[in-house]
């Protein structure tokens, strides 16, 4: 399975908890997957440098980076470390996507201790605009062999680039959906048009609308009935509610399609979601040509 071959892990040695390493070895030992762990030192001080100091958790973290990364490669897992000294991660992410590809960038999502976020909630659209690659934004919901993968797929827009961009989010989200041994929901989410008086049947109508434009969309894909869902309502309060709803391990947006005030909107909303959400989630970007740029 293409879609996920090759993936670099974000890990901060510092403060995370190893999550992303954690479940970035579970996809690839489903998958066959290449995994670069990177890391971070920042620049120390001059009297830093003369102290030569580290923490305890930063050596305990190390250690346990280190066991991980050994107990992969005992699994068969191509798996490498690399640790970059810059002045932040952002810097050490777009050195490190300029040099080679890869198909996924997995970071961590740590709510439940928002001070040891390795990505708080203003960096979120940051590290989207830093990296060209998917970016999956992990915490420590537990992948269930019975969850959903769930993604999100928009009808309204009718251009070609769009409609192209939905296919990709179908079919990579079915990879996933693989690889996590889940099964796949697809979902919009509409705002119902302004009317004075309240037209319960003109509501109803705009929901079968909707529901037949995604039902023909995806006919191509055999969905079944009971996997197609779209709800009335913002998607930042629509999604979660989805997502607790159908017990999803992961939920897959579409990120980066537009520009200007439309993507500050889209950006918006992901930041949102991700602090309500209860599972992962994969933020996916149009595929682009990377011809220029080695494989790692």
């Amino acid at each position: 399975m293409d879609s996920f071959s090759n993936i670099l892990t974000l890990v901060k040695p510092r403060t995370s908890d190893l999550i992303s390493l954690k479940k970035s070895i579970l996809l690839a030992k489903n998958n066959h997957a290449r995994v670069t762990v990177l890391a971070t030192k920042e620049k120390p001080s001059r009297y830093e440098r003369w102290l030569n100091h580290k923490t305890t958790t930063e050596l305990d973290n190390e250690e346990k980076i280190n066991s991980l990364i050994h107990l992969a490669k005992q699994e068969g897992i191509s798996i490498n470390y690399k640790i970059r000294e810059e002045r932040d991660q952002f810097i050490t992410l777009k050195k490190q996507l300029k040099e080679n590809q890869y198909d996924l960038v997995v970071a961590e999502n740590l709510k439940k201790a928002p001070h040891l976020w390795t990505f708080e909630q203003a960096e979120y659209t940051h590290l989207l605009r830093v990296s060209d690659t998917s970016v999956l934004f992990v915490g420590d919901h537990q992948w269930l062999n019975n969850g959903n993968v769930l993604a999100a797929i928009e009808t309204e827009e009718n251009t070609v680039t769009h409609k192209t961009f939905n296919n990709e989010i179908i079919e990579k989200s079915s990879d996933l959906a693989k690889l996590l041994m889940s099964d796949i929901h697809l979902f919009n989410c509409y705002l119902e048009s302004c009317s004075v008086s309240f037209q319960p049947m003109k509501s109803m109508k705009q929901s079968k609308n909707h529901l037949d434009h995604l039902t023909s969309f995806v006919k191509p894909y055999h969905f079944k009935g009971e996997n197609l869902h779209v709800e009335e309502g913002l998607a930042d309060d629509i999604i979660p509610s989805l997502a607790n709803k159908y017990n999803a391990n992961v939920v897959v947006m579409g990120y980066g399609e537009h520009q200007g005030w439309l993507s500050r909107i889209k950006g918006h909303t992901l930041d949102y979601v991700l602090n309500n959400l209860h599972c992962d989630l994969l933020a996916l970007k149009q595929s682009n040509n990377h011809a220029d740029k080695p494989h790692h």
